[in-house]
């Protein structure tokens, strides 16, 4: 049996006051075992969260550039003291090499552009 079947009988049956008369037992089990077996499945992926809760988990793990605020000229360049975070926009004066994530948000950071 397919679960687009079991859906199908199940669908049928739920209404039918006559039901029993409908299905055999062995065929009755079968149902349940698969209805079970997808419920069980559903557990699973509720306990790994929400599609939106998997789509923002995926969207922080692409690296994104972090801003930047300077304050300051050095040899006719721009001083970077300090970057801000393109997903929370917390700010931080630190240096960025040592920075894969953002410490707030978790943010995967892409320095790819820096010395």
């Amino acid at each position: 049996m397919t679960e687009s079947e079991a859906i199908r009988d199940l669908d049928i049956i739920r209404f039918n006051p006559h039901w029993d008369e409908l299905v055999n037992e062995e065929y009755w089990q079968e149902l349940m075992e698969m209805a079970i077996k997808a419920l069980e499945e559903v557990q699973k992926y509720r306990a790994i969260g929400t599609p939106e809760e998997c789509r923002a988990a995926v969207e922080k793990q692409t690296a994104k550039k972090p801003d930047y605020e300077g304050d300051g000229y050095a040899d006719g360049h721009l001083v970077y003291d300090t970057w801000i975070c393109p997903c929370c926009g917390k700010h931080y004066e630190v240096d960025y090499d040592n920075y894969n994530y953002c410490p707030d948000c978790g943010q995967k950071l892409d320095w790819s552009d820096e010395e």
